[in-house]
């Protein structure tokens, strides 16, 4: 049974680094880019990419820290928004709080948001903001 590896895109800055000296390494040593692909569990494209951009611009030239907008950007609710909504959840009924629902519904929890702070989202920000 084959290990099951994590998605790269959930690994440290620290461990993409790691891995990236290890397959220039690697290629030093001879390996082709297929068995350093295999043995560090990392696609194909990705050592070729790395590889190319060592011997085009040396270490420097190697991918650096992740950029992209930083966790939690972008949210609707702020952190202290959340926990309030969270606690009326976990407090109340949602008729208790003038929600028409006998249930903590989607729909009822952008009710009880949209009364509290006047913001109205999409059912599907919603369950996300309900699955964290």
């Amino acid at each position: 049974m084959p290990v099951e590896l994590p998605e790269g895109r959930s690994l440290s800055n620290e461990v993409l680094e790691a891995l990236r000296l290890r397959a220039i390494r690697a290629r030093e040593l001879g390996y082709t880019l297929r068995e350093i692909s295999r043995i560090l569990g990392v696609a194909l494209e990705t050592v070729f990419r790395w590889c190319s951009a060592y011997r085009e611009g040396g270490r420097d030239a190697l991918p650096g820290a992740r950029t992209g907008r930083p966790v939690g950007s972008g949210r609707v609710l702020t952190d202290e928004q959340a926990q309030k909504i969270q606690g009326l959840i976990d407090q109340h009924c949602p008729d208790a709080l003038g929600i028409p629902s006998a249930l903590w519904t989607r729909k009822a929890v952008g009710e009880l948001i949209g009364k509290e702070f006047q913001i109205w989202m999409p059912l599907r920000t919603i369950s996300d903001y309900l699955r964290r």
